[in-house]
């Protein structure tokens, strides 16, 4: 697979109060004028885990990932519940 664009990784544990974006852990610092866009995010979890994207709660399934592989603009992005130490989220900008 080839992936334009940058990417990043994140860790948990995730609090209730931590904002992955916007400025928070996924920081997409760019030299373009415009800010960036996701082209990819994905998460690892437990299942059960609740993310929030965009004002909108999304639990994640019992495969334990959530993939989102669309040119999205995500304004808002964080664990509403917070997230253990096993979390991964990967994403392309």
């Amino acid at each position: 697979m080839y992936l334009l664009g940058r990417v990043g990784q994140v860790l948990g544990p995730f609090d209730t109060s931590d904002l992955l974006m916007p400025g928070g852990a996924i920081n997409m610092q760019t030299p373009e004028e415009t800010l960036p866009v996701l082209v990819k995010l994905g998460v690892q979890a437990a299942v059960g885990t609740v993310i929030e994207v965009n004002g909108k709660n999304i639990k994640i399934g019992k495969t334990g990932i959530y993939e989102l592989d669309e040119i999205v603009p995500v304004e808002h992005f964080r664990f509403p519940y917070g997230a253990d130490a096993d979390t991964i989220v990967d994403y392309v900008y």
